[in-house]
């Protein structure tokens, strides 16, 4: 997400499982160098976005531990000292997912909601869209849960990352009350982190089983309606409001 990220990181101390912040190789006559002094083209950039998006599958598929800067370079078929270019090392290049992933989910968000105009309408079909995104991310998601245990800076880049997330949906809410469509009777911040909370458990629904689990398994579809549908009748101004957007956008309420 386009959010105001601090860029200095002071070191990390190294524990018992935490990450090590070793710096990278030097490898040919490409050197890792700080990631401030270097002004990336349009080529530069796309190759870094590629270089994170092979990262990102090779964590979700091994894990953190298990995921070498030499594997990342393997599989996008480039030299390791490029990837060192672009990432002084594996903490970083991992920063980076933690801050990527959220701009990825800002920008579904963003191109699911266009063209739409009500507000509330826009929370359903947002809601929706995050459920969908983060199931579909869920490993990669857990992976960044368990390394931000004890890792301050890490932690402090996620938080960064959610509050632009729940900064976006309170604004959305200020801007529903003010035009009349969501009660008005709670401060829109708080009704924001309401809706986070509801948006991880029908994620947890439908990713976060337990093999052990007996419950029916709930299907994608169902747990992203499902969480849209709780959200704007929690929010909604009143229920001829909140029918309106259901019979537009959920696929459970029938048109009469």
């Amino acid at each position: 997400m386009d959010a105001p990220f601090c860029r200095h990181r002071t070191t990390r101390p190294t524990r018992a499982g935490a990450r090590s912040r070793a710096p990278g190789p030097a490898t040919g006559t490409v050197t890792a160098v700080s990631q401030e002094s270097r002004s990336l083209t349009r080529h530069g950039k796309d190759r870094k976005a590629e270089l994170l998006h092979h990262a990102e599958v090779l964590f979700a598929e091994r894990g953190y531990e298990d995921t070498r800067m030499v594997d990342i370079a393997a599989a996008a078929g480039v030299a390791k000292g490029l990837v060192y270019w672009y990432f002084d090392n594996k903490d970083t290049l991992f920063d980076e997912i933690v801050v990527d992933i959220g701009r990825r989910l800002r920008r579904a968000q963003s191109s699911a909601l266009r063209g739409i105009d009500d507000p509330l309408e826009r929370l359903y079909v947002g809601t929706a869209e995050s459920v969908r995104f983060i199931a579909g991310n869920y490993r990669l998601y857990g992976i960044i849960a368990v390394q931000t245990q004890g890792d301050r800076s890490l932690a402090e880049t996620r938080t960064r990352s959610q509050w632009v997330h729940h900064e976006d949906a309170a604004a959305l809410i200020a801007e529903g009350q003010a035009r009349g469509v969501m009660r008005d009777d709670d401060d829109p911040l708080a009704l924001a982190l309401a809706n986070f909370g509801v948006v991880y458990q029908f994620v947890l629904m439908h990713a976060g089983r337990g093999d052990d689990d007996e419950r029916p398994a709930v299907g994608i579809d169902e747990a992203a309606h499902g969480a849209a549908r709780y959200v704007v009748r929690a929010v909604g101004v009143d229920a001829a409001t909140v029918e309106r957007v259901l019979e537009r956008r959920s696929p459970d309420v029938s048109v009469a």
